[in-house]
């Protein structure tokens, strides 16, 4: 079973050469596991054969211990299951550099190295998710290495391993760990060089201009189309379109979403520009997303509203879009900028409510005039009684709130029927039209009789 995970992450990682920073560091987190486990397991026959069975009994129960780590992960408590497989190995090596593994002058102690590779392992997990107990993880054990290192760390209470065992044994667990070390740098330098030829590309993509804008129709109660929602696509000149989910986190993390936030709004002037000549389009709003970078500038508002200016567009044609991701931002600073646009006449919406960081007293302080009932919740309205009654909640939040609802990731009649009958006015999903570029949906604004595509 081992052998076969390990030819799945091998082949999982080697896929595909721009797949998502999370996966990758996702999959090193998963690889260590096992790991851990068959080295276990390895040190069983040599401490039985020795005939220490104390060392047998606290290997075997490390084994186990790691072993329901690996369970719990596998079924979906990831963190909580890699954090504490970190915890019992690092305590396993302070109770064995402590008891058995005793320096003399023949041999010195080796055990604590083994810190160093739990470090390694955490700092894999950092990447993918950034907690302070992970973090408090990987100083911890970095701190136990230079304390074990520097210090002969002997007491009387030891029962040390003869020295012609340990003799043996040290250059196992150096080798051990030299191994490890080794195998997770290489790993984890891949996904670095992956994430850095992302950015690179990313950046000659702006400079090439192969970024492209598709809408996604916004519709009302009757299935009429009364906006558009603006998504970015990167057209690769080798790869075809490329996934947002593939290339946003890695322009996140090397700062370009501003730069990137800054040529939406400027395309999105444009397409509006071009609707408000055409009486067919001209009551159209259109929604861009803004990243928290983006909308932390601090000449953001300059910015949104010199570009409207500049192209002759009423404010209230363009609607701005914010994850909850935002509100991990200084919050008056947030409700700052938020009033200032809303002063300029511009829109604001929370896109993908219910999946991040917001709470009612934060919509309470906000100026918002729409909330984006994430796809997850539309979902589950047609699976269970309880996902309805959620849904139904939250719709009512927003109207207790004063603010308009639009539901999001409609693809049934069904979802559309309960949306509607819980007071939603605005909607967007594949049930009403899928992303497509600026030319097919103003084709298809042209024919009304299209009103409702399943």
């Amino acid at each position: 079973m081992t052998i076969n995970i390990f030819k799945n992450i091998r082949n999982r990682l080697s896929t595909d050469p721009a797949a998502r920073h999370s996966q990758h560091l996702l999959l090193v987190c998963q690889a260590a596991l096992p790991v851990g486990i068959v080295f276990t397991a390895l040190w069983l026959p040599i401490f039985a054969i020795v005939g220490n069975w104390h060392l047998v009994l606290l290997d075997g129960f490390l084994m186990l211990v790691i072993t329901a780590c690996w369970e719990a992960a596998s079924r979906g408590n990831f963190s909580t299951g890699y954090l504490a497989a970190q915890f019992v190995c690092a305590l396993f090596v302070v109770l064995f550099s402590l008891l058995f593994d005793v320096p003399s002058d023949a041999v010195p102690r080796v055990c604590h190295f083994y810190f160093l590779v739990i470090a390694l392992a955490g700092y894999a997990n950092y990447g993918r998710d950034r907690g302070r107990l992970q973090l408090a993880m990987i100083v911890l054990c970095i701190a136990g290495f230079v304390v074990f290192s520097s210090s002969p760390m002997t007491f009387a209470f030891a029962t040390p391993l003869p020295d012609t065992v340990r003799g043996v044994t040290a250059w196992i667990n150096v080798v051990s760990v030299v191994v490890l070390l080794g195998g997770g740098i290489v790993l984890l330098q891949r996904e670095f060089t992956l994430d850095g030829n992302m950015v690179r590309e990313l950046r000659a993509a702006l400079d090439d201009e192969q970024f492209e804008l598709f809408y996604q129709p916004q519709v009302d109660q009757a299935g009429a189309v009364v906006g558009a929602e603006a998504l970015l696509r990167w057209k690769h000149p080798k790869r075809g379109y490329v996934s947002p989910d593939e290339f946003v986190p890695a322009a996140e993390r090397a700062g370009l979403m501003p730069r990137l936030g800054s040529w939406v709004l400027k395309e999105a002037a444009q397409t509006l520009s071009g609707w408000r000549a055409n009486a067919a389009t001209s009551t159209l709003v259109l929604s861009i997303n803004v990243s928290a970078d983006q909308f932390r500038m601090a000449d953001f508002v300059a910015l949104v509203t010199g570009t409207l200016e500049a192209y002759g567009i009423e404010p209230a044609m363009l609607k701005l879009e914010l994850t909850e991701s935002i509100f991990v931002a200084d919050i008056d600073d947030l409700v700052e900028t938020m009033k200032a646009l809303e002063r300029a006449g511009i829109a604001i919406a929370l896109d993908d409510f219910g999946t991040g960081y917001s709470s009612l007293s934060h919509l309470r302080q906000l100026p918002l005039q729409q909330l984006k009932i994430d796809r997850s919740f539309v979902r589950a309205v047609t699976e269970s009684g309880r996902g309805a009654s959620l849904a139904r909640n939250i719709a009512k939040m927003g109207h207790d709130l004063s603010l308009e609802i639009l539901a999001e990731g409609i693809e049934t009649e069904e979802q559309f029927q309960f949306m509607l009958s819980c007071g939603c006015r605005k909607f967007q999903g594949y049930y009403f039209g899928r992303p497509v570029p600026l030319a097919a949906l103003e084709e298809r604004i042209a024919a009304p009789t299209q009103a409702l595509v399943g």
